[in-house]
């Protein structure tokens, strides 16, 4: 059957290829319609001329129907989302790109794309084809029935918490919420979300639904010995728990991420608890012991972006220890990093943080301008915690230098964002 319209319609769009563009000597740009709409079955050599035009292969269906090859790809969507094994998955999804499926049913091949998106967002490591594909889906997302729908909106939210675009992450989770409550899905899929959920609150400092979110996802986790994901449970708790003064509970929940770490040789979660397990020891009071766990991190991170965030943490532990020399090592190792793996998504994050605590220790001036560059840096892209530190610390600074009217300046700035960050209006609510 040569009805697959919706193929060619999906990468045209993916490809931001304009219909008049892709039927140019071909078809008209209305005949290219009908058959985007499946409406009309065009010719074999019309078909092929439009795919060779989109550098698309579609493979025959062989012996496979479309009901049948979308439970293969949805068996490999749930080990991906369960255990969470980021090389399978990888594989995995390279034969799948390979293989292009010819799906003759429109519903099933949207079902088939949004599953592949989500394996995308999983593996991390395909940014621009990721977000091409969600611009495509969207423009056809009013042919989505509800689980469609739901499952576009939290692979959106999924692409926006990479993207550590945390705003739009609960906008685009808010909305997948809302199909969620009209549709039945499987056990694994809905405490799979709950997780995304109680992530996702985590980053708003929304501490009781979090939890509330986290404890449902905990609970089937370790019904079905997904280990994996238990692990990732625990660690969101001890973070709320750090974050909310319960600093045993927290420890204790470190500890259990831990024993099932080393009893399962889960070796990915190591740097996660090690540097958790640093957090809580440097809330407590004691630095060093932090240090210790931030260093034991350190060395089993591969991932340029996992080492900066510890190598922030040691930075931010030597400057309360005020040891100038390692905050200065750290700082200098960190921005090295940066030169020579950039990143500009998740990068300019930890080059603000660093640059800033570099300038503290060698260079005054400088530090003036790189803290007022890391304020705006943080109030535009709407971190207002990391907004309000920013502008304290540079009330501080000027108050300590005398400029009374800047420092008034800033301290206000603090307030304002502190205010934002709480999502406070009015005074009389604090």
């Amino acid at each position: 059957m040569n009805n697959f319209g919706h193929v060619i319609k999906l990468e045209r769009i993916r490809k931001n290829m304009k219909q008049i563009v892709l039927a140019q000597g071909i078809c008209t740009p209305s005949y290219l319609s009908k058959i985007e709409n499946n409406s009309i079955v065009p010719s074999q050599e019309v078909i092929d001329l439009l795919l060779n035009r989109l550098e698309l292969t579609i493979t025959n269906n062989k012996n496979l129907d479309d009901e049948s090859y979308l439970k293969h790809i949805r068996e490999i969507y749930f080990n991906a989302v369960m255990n969470k094994d980021r090389e399978l998955a990888a594989r995995q999804l390279k034969e799948i790109n390979a293989e292009r499926y010819l799906f003759s049913d429109a519903t099933n091949y949207y079902t088939y794309q949004l599953m592949v998106l989500r394996l995308t967002l999983i593996v991390q490591d395909i940014q621009n084809d990721t977000s091409e594909l969600i611009m495509a889906l969207s423009e056809l997302s009013s042919n989505f029935n509800d689980y469609q729908m739901f499952l576009f909106n939290s692979c959106v939210g999924s692409y926006y918490s990479f993207m550590l675009d945390y705003t739009s992450t609960l906008q685009s989770y808010e909305k997948a919420i809302i199909y969620y409550k009209r549709i039945n899905i499987e056990k694994w899929e809905e405490a799979d979300f709950h997780y995304l959920l109680g992530h996702c609150y985590l980053t708003q400092q929304r501490w009781v639904i979090c939890i509330d979110y986290i404890q449902k996802s905990l609970e089937f986790f370790k019904s079905g010995f997904y280990n994996s994901r238990v692990v990732e449970c625990y660690l969101i708790l001890a973070i709320v728990q750090d974050e909310t003064y319960q600093y045993e509970q927290a420890h204790q929940n470190l500890l259990l991420a831990q024993k099932i770490t080393l009893q399962l040789n889960l070796k990915e979660h190591i740097p996660i608890i090690t540097q958790n397990l640093g957090t809580t020891a440097s809330i407590r009071g004691q630095s060093e012991e932090a240090i210790e766990y931030f260093l034991e991190s350190l060395s089993y991170r591969e991932d340029y972006d996992e080492k900066l965030f510890t190598i922030h943490s040691l930075v931010k532990e030597y400057s309360k220890l005020k040891n100038s020399k390692e905050v200065i090592k750290w700082a200098e190792f960190g921005l090295s990093l940066i030169n020579d793996n950039h990143n500009p998504v998740h990068h300019q994050t930890f080059e603000h943080h660093l640059n800033v605590y570099l300038a503290r220790e060698t260079n005054p001036i400088l530090f003036e301008k790189v803290t007022i560059d890391a304020y705006n840096f943080f109030k535009e892209t709407k971190n207002y915690r990391l907004a309000e530190k920013y502008s304290l610390l540079l009330g501080n600074f000027y108050q300590e230098n005398n400029k009374y009217k800047n420092a008034a300046k800033y301290f206000s700035y603090s307030n304002e964002n502190m205010f934002k960050k709480h999502k406070i209006s009015h005074w009389e609510d604090l």
